[in-house]
């Protein structure tokens, strides 16, 4: 076991307890199960006049982590503490450190078993993490096409017409997906600069597009307006942002589009539209998955 482990949980009150191995701290971490596992439920099928089996497919269930921890002091507190964050019916955010390695997950409480007797206590806490993927704390923002910055504030200008940014516009966009998950959903942000028509994105590696505005439906984006697409499990919904307001129109949707996620290994995307391409500033927002810590 590293001895710089640490599992903050902290519940949607704000209520946080601290795991790790410091003799000083409330709880110190005796195990932790389920953080290191991965399991992959296959379906099958099977004919009585056939070996064997036929793969139907698989998918991933939910995480169950078990933290065992001891106290040593202040029982009634610390015992009234860990009821207070780890609520039953209730839902929180656990937070694995270890190293430089920091990475988070969603749970629910699925039960809390604190021992009555002796000076050094067991505290035994169950959660379950519906999904079973880890995540990163902070987003990867990834530009495609906008303006770079070329100084902060403050600034000392020492010439004049210096320039406030320089323009990118990276048509096509590799982005590597190197944590072992599929299906890392995104949110693309496509502002317009000038008139844009029907703008797109298409991924190269799964062969898949998803376009905003069609010949008989079109949609057009003037300066200052801006398209927010989310393509999570439950959040898939393409957004137009306007006057500072944002309104779902899922109408406008290419039938044939599908609402990207990265792969694993190597995604290639590339913007378009029928008009005005050259004014788009986008951006892809996404946050990595791992199938363990």
């Amino acid at each position: 076991m590293s001895a710089d482990r640490q599992i903050i949980c902290r519940n949607k009150d704000g209520v946080e307890v601290t795991f790790n191995y410091d003799d000083e701290n409330a709880f110190f971490l005796e195990s932790v199960d389920g953080v290191m596992s991965v399991k992959n439920k296959n379906t099958t099928s099977e004919n009585t006049t056939t070996d064997g089996s036929t793969y139907q497919g698989s998918s991933v269930p939910q995480r169950n982590i078990v933290i065992t921890a001891h106290i040593s002091r202040r029982h009634v507190y610390n015992r009234n503490l860990l009821y207070k964050c780890f609520k039953l019916k209730s839902f929180g955010k656990l937070t694995y450190k270890e190293e430089d390695e920091i990475r988070e997950i969603d749970y629910s409480v699925e039960a809390i078993n604190v021992g009555d007797k002796g000076v050094v206590r067991r505290a035994v806490i169950s959660l379950l993490c519906s999904d079973p993927f880890f995540k990163d704390k902070e987003d990867t923002i990834v530009t495609m096409a906008g303006w770079d910055p070329c100084f902060t504030f403050p600034h000392a200008f020492k010439e004049e017409k210096e320039p406030f940014g320089k323009r990118i516009a990276e048509i096509t966009k590799v982005i590597d997906n190197d944590s072992s998950a599929e299906n890392i959903d995104i949110e693309i942000l496509i502002k317009a600069d000038g008139t844009v028509t029907n703008p797109a994105i298409y991924h190269a590696e799964k062969g898949e597009f998803i376009k905003i505005g069609t010949a008989t439906n079109p949609l057009t984006l003037a300066h200052g307006e801006a398209i927010r697409i989310t393509t999570g499990t439950d959040e898939k919904n393409v957004y137009l942002i306007k006057d500072n307001n944002e309104k779902e129109i899922n109408e406008y949707l290419d039938e044939g589009s599908d609402f990207i996620q990265l792969r694993d290994g190597r995604n290639t995307l590339t913007y378009a539209a029928d008009e005005g391409r050259d004014y788009m500033d986008v951006t892809i927002t996404y946050r990595s998955r791992y199938i363990g810590v």
